[in-house]
């Protein structure tokens, strides 16, 4: 939970709400997609893209609160499967909340990045 609201406060605002892309390391036993949830609640207001690499894989989740996807038409899905292929990955989701997988951890950042255009 301490991670989470580090990484709010660090958050970028762009077009005025919050949007937070970053690398996480998972404590054990903590799924992605958890941390993600809570993202999402705590964000009140933002798009959030949490990283994790393991083994050489990447997990990625993309979370979008409620006020964004009706009045931006942000949907997570779309988010991730755009970030998710630089890493040469793939996936998608519903519009608050999906995840992805990706390959080449060397893209990461490139992936992370792609996030701040995306919404803009």
């Amino acid at each position: 939970a301490l991670e989470i609201d580090t990484l709010i406060k660090n958050a970028r605002e762009i077009s005025g709400f919050k949007v937070v892309s970053k690398k996480v390391d998972l404590p054990q036993g903590v799924e992605l997609k958890s941390m993600g949830d809570s993202l999402r609640d705590k964000l009140k207001s933002g798009v959030g893209v949490l990283a994790s690499s393991n083994n050489g894989n990447i997990s990625f989740v993309c979370v979008v609160t409620d006020d964004l996807i009706q009045s931006k038409n942000l949907h997570a899905g779309n988010i991730v499967k755009e970030i998710a292929k630089i890493t040469g990955g793939s996936g998608g989701g519903r519009p608050h909340l999906a995840t992805a997988g990706g390959k080449e951890i060397s893209k990461l950042d490139e992936a992370l990045n792609k996030l701040f255009e995306l919404v803009k």
